[in-house]
């Protein structure tokens, strides 16, 4: 049984914010993970976020594009806090609350996206950030 947990929650997000900036490949997905307190997940972790959100039907495959399913986009979008609070941990938090209802008997096994676009998300991310800790 495969749960979906804070790092998956943490993915979701990227992928919807990804898609609002019309990002759908890998790389792009990944330099738009929120900048919250944890490690940048692995290329391993966002593989296995991926195969549960293909086996959920959370997320749309098309080629090397990947995009919310409308469900999820609800999902993320009702888990967004209100504008008193706009911290992106609290959203990551309020989709993992929503997310732990979830649970997967198994997963899928898709292999599309490759490590050299993760490191250049990561790459892109790391950039993005350092732009907006410059006061």
């Amino acid at each position: 049984m495969y749960r979906l947990n804070r790092m998956d929650a943490w993915i979701l997000l990227a992928i919807y914010r990804a898609g609002n900036q019309n990002k759908t490949d890998y790389a792009g997905i990944v330099s738009c993970l929120p900048d919250i307190s944890l490690a940048v997940p692995t290329h391993q972790e966002f593989k296995a976020a991926y195969n549960k959100f293909l086996y959920i039907k959370f997320i749309v495959a098309e080629g090397a594009n990947t995009s919310l399913a409308p469900a999820a986009q609800q999902l993320v979008e009702a888990a967004q806090p209100g504008p008193a609070i706009s911290s992106a941990q609290a959203w990551v938090d309020a989709i993992c609350n929503t997310l732990a209802a979830y649970k997967c008997k198994s997963m899928c096994n898709r292999h599309e996206w490759q490590e050299a676009q993760y490191l250049l998300g990561v790459e892109l991310f790391s950039k993005l950030k350092g732009a907006n800790n410059v006061n």
